[in-house]
């Protein structure tokens, strides 16, 4: 059985829908695929902005006034919060796969089915590009990040403890010193296997009384723990992994003091002429009967007040 359906977004007949489509259509259209396999994007409260420059600067406003007791005559106090510039610069990124014009017509009627798979691959490789390069690492460790901000070099850390209800005491605490700066966490970024982690956890009273359930039980919606959505991401060390020192397993975040920029979303070309270089070797691909398809998209990501609206959840010991 087929069912199909048409969602009327004709942008020129507003009683057919066109109204649902403003002016500037990038802030809705941006790629959803990039965005459900980013766990960076998925994070609530996080600023997104269509930009047209390779560098934007914002005025962000830091921190939290306070007042005091003033004696007649004497100095008032300035204190507590102020405006700061921020630096967002756009970067590229951008992939190439290699197909022969037999594979694409040996694929028949699975052809296009094939193409997309490709696509919807490529797509989650670049929001594994946003993630790694925002929170400055991967699964193996630190990296040296092409975005402004890596939200890992916070200088807010919490160690996770050796209980069972150590990620939820550790959570907990960062959203602690998150308040004490006057910001309200939003979010949780963790490594892959904290569903792994939490399903485990048992009760110290009775060791088969899970702790954490049903948050992490399948639900399509993200998990959460104090209220604050989990999302799972390759880009940190895993729970599972041997403690040592600068091991980060997860980020607790005011995410509203981030912001997300895109130059320009996924684009595809497609050639059948060029030479690709590939580890040193050239790839004619018009002599060689092979198809390159290359992806590329511009963005940048910036987070002000890291040390203080951010905190990262250390394994260390």
């Amino acid at each position: 059985h087929q069912a199909r359906g048409v969602l009327p977004v004709g942008q020129g007949t507003a009683a057919a829908g066109g109204y649902l489509v403003p002016d500037n259509q990038n802030g809705l259209t941006f790629d959803r695929g990039i965005a459900r396999s980013s766990a960076i994007l998925q994070m609530p409260g996080l600023r997104r902005q269509i930009v047209s420059g390779k560098r934007e600067k914002y005025t962000e406003y830091v921190g939290r006034p306070t007042v005091a007791t003033t004696a007649e005559g004497a100095d008032k106090p300035v204190t507590g919060a102020e405006l700061a510039e921020v630096t967002l610069d756009i970067v590229k990124a951008s992939g190439i796969v290699l197909l022969t014009e037999e594979m694409i017509e040996d694929a028949g009627a699975q052809g296009a089915r094939f193409l997309q798979r490709i696509d919807t691959d490529i797509r989650a490789a670049f929001g594994d590009w946003v993630d790694a390069n925002a929170i400055g690492r991967t699964s193996a460790g630190t990296i040296v990040g092409s975005f402004n901000s890596e939200l890992s070099e916070t200088s807010q850390t919490v160690e996770l403890g050796t209980s069972g209800d150590a990620f939820a005491v550790a959570v907990s605490a960062a959203i602690g010193l998150i308040e004490a700066n006057g910001y309200q966490a939003t979010g949780v970024v963790a490594a892959n296997d904290i569903g792994t982690h939490l399903r485990a956890a048992r009760s110290a009273l009775d060791a088969t009384q899970p702790l954490y359930y049903p948050g992490f039980q399948g639900s399509p919606a993200l998990p959460q723990v104090w209220g604050l959505p989990v999302a799972r991401t390759t880009n940190l060390q895993t729970f599972g992994g041997a403690a040592a020192a600068g091991r980060v397993v997860a980020i607790v975040g005011d995410f509203t003091q981030a912001l997300f920029a895109l130059r320009s979303d996924v684009r595809k070309k497609v050639s059948t002429d060029a030479t690709v270089n590939v580890s040193g070797t050239d790839h004619r691909l018009w002599q060689q009967n092979k198809t390159g398809v290359l992806w590329e998209m511009r963005a940048g990501f910036v987070a002000h007040d890291l040390d203080r609206a951010f905190v990262a959840i250390t394994n260390a010991s």
